[in-house]
């Protein structure tokens, strides 16, 4: 088939068909390109180009990383991302009751680091929603959400998670520039936009739950839409995530852990954090400061 008969068919196809054409060509960039992009001769070469952008300013806001650190030896990932936010950044780690001792023992040595034991239920979400209803971080400008994501269940868990980190807190100048988005005070939630997903087959099974969460969170009609960062990683400003923060959910309202792929609240809450942003008149951007519609 020529090329412009394959464009004519593809442009063809249901918006599902077509959704699920991008989600399968996405997974081939992750197992290929994105394979070499994180691959010590990807970094590698990374790191020769850096040498030759022009330095970024520094941003002015203050900034923090909190991480859901259940895989203790993926510790040094996080720690690389910290090296790259401005000096000071405090690390908030949330870890699982039973491996708090070892998690203790191996930031002994590191500086600005806050140990938050929590249940092992509702993955890295419930341990977020519990600091921030806390009020831990009232006193930033922008915060960096991460977790030590393995998805063992699907073949590209391991080249993700290194994506996202990489993408997200993986050169300082990128990061710097990312930060320069929150010297705008409209902006809310800063992701990948190769993470971003708003086509409908994305809500899986989530979306009467979703709209639920909406509904209590007495969000705007046009806010509540389909639109979130898969993976739940992103930065974001706190006073963004007000209207979830009113729900003061526990850690009792999540379901016990039983290895689920869909259904539960922690992820109708990864498509919930943007509805709460646009809730209140915060934008989604993308990493290059562009507005995510």
């Amino acid at each position: 088939m020529a090329l412009p008969t394959r464009l004519t068919a593809i442009s063809g196809l249901g918006f599902r068909s077509r959704a699920y054409a991008v989600h399968v060509y996405q997974k081939i960039a992750t197992l290929t390109i994105g394979a070499i992009f994180v691959s010590p001769m990807g970094q590698k070469l990374r790191r020769r180009v850096a040498r030759f952008s022009a330095p970024a300013p520094r941003p002015d806001v203050r900034t923090a990383l909190v991480a859901h650190l259940f895989y203790l030896d993926l510790l040094p990932e996080l720690l690389a991302c910290r090296a790259m936010l401005p000096n000071g950044a405090t690390l908030h780690l949330t870890v699982p009751t039973d491996r708090v001792e070892e998690a203790q023992r191996l930031v002994q040595d590191v500086s600005a680091v806050v140990m938050h034991p929590c249940d092992n239920r509702g993955r890295d979400i419930a341990p977020f929603v519990a600091l921030l209803n806390t009020g831990a971080f009232d006193g930033y400008d922008a915060v960096l959400k991460l977790h030590t994501k393995r998805s063992p269940h699907l073949l590209d868990g391991e080249i993700r998670r290194k994506l996202l980190f990489m993408r997200l807190a993986g050169e300082r100048n990128a990061t710097w520039r990312t930060l320069a988005a929150f010297a705008q005070p409209d902006t809310g939630i800063v992701g990948w936009k190769a993470c971003y997903r708003e086509a409908p087959p994305y809500w899986m099974s989530n979306e009467p739950r979703v709209r639920a969460i909406a509904a209590r969170m007495d969000a705007p009609k046009d806010a509540v839409r389909l639109g979130f960062f898969e993976g739940s990683m992103f930065w974001f400003r706190p006073a963004a995530l007000a209207r979830l923060r009113q729900l003061q959910l526990t850690v009792e309202d999540f379901e016990p852990e039983e290895r689920q792929l869909d259904g539960t609240l922690h992820h109708a809450l990864e498509r919930a954090f943007t509805i709460a942003a646009r809730s209140d008149g915060f934008t989604v951007r993308g990493l290059d400061g562009r507005v995510l519609t």
